[in-house]
């Protein structure tokens, strides 16, 4: 396993990162935006599709390759739970077709709890998207500011989170290594055994 594509799903606006798994530094960074809401819903799935697929080939993902999704939250908007997880499977089938390995999800609370500290009863969003930011620029400031990026705004939420998805993602990957244990078994949530 060479690098590590982590995203946060959205039909409006995906987030991507793209990790070097044995560095643990970002190579890049990116965002995929649909059609707007006047185009239907397949329209806009079949255009998402073939910008997933542009940027897979252009960050030429392949076997040695792994790939992790931000799973499902709370279902709030069932519609729009519906529409994001097309959007997973766009991108997790798509990774497969280019044989990227993709051995699980990420749970958005697992994300707060490791990568943020965040235990407990679940804080206002707009406080977890402040401590995010906050975290990424101690961790990434320096690389993200190469890329053109200020980590402090937040027009470059969907960034932020997916490079949160990465630095959770990257820790259970040297987990699986160190314990010899599958990653598959990693990315295993306790409802999921």
């Amino acid at each position: 396993m060479e690098r590590l594509l982590a995203i946060d799903p959205s039909l409006t606006c995906s987030g991507w990162a793209l990790f070097d798994i044995s560095k643990g530094k970002i190579r890049s960074v990116g965002l995929i935006r649909s059609k707007g809401t006047k185009y239907s819903l397949p329209d806009r799935l079949q255009d998402f599709h073939q910008q997933v697929q542009k940027l897979f080939s252009s960050l030429k993902i392949g076997k040695s390759d792994v790939l992790v999704c931000e799973a499902p939250s709370t279902v709030i908007d069932p519609k729009a739970t519906f529409k994001v997880e097309q959007i997973r499977g766009i991108f997790e089938n798509t990774a497969r077709d280019f044989k990227a390995l993709v051995p699980g999800r990420l749970n958005p609370r697992t994300v707060q709890r490791e990568a943020l500290g965040l235990f407990g009863k679940q804080i206002e969003r707009k406080s977890v998207k402040a401590l995010a930011r906050k975290t990424v620029q101690f961790l990434y400031g320096e690389t993200l500011t190469r890329f053109g990026i200020d980590p402090a705004l937040v027009k470059y939420q969907d960034i932020i989170d997916s490079i949160l998805i990465g630095h959770v993602a990257l820790s259970k990957l040297e987990a699986s290594k160190r314990a010899s244990v599958s990653i598959e078994e990693m990315f295993l949530e306790a409802w999921d055994r």
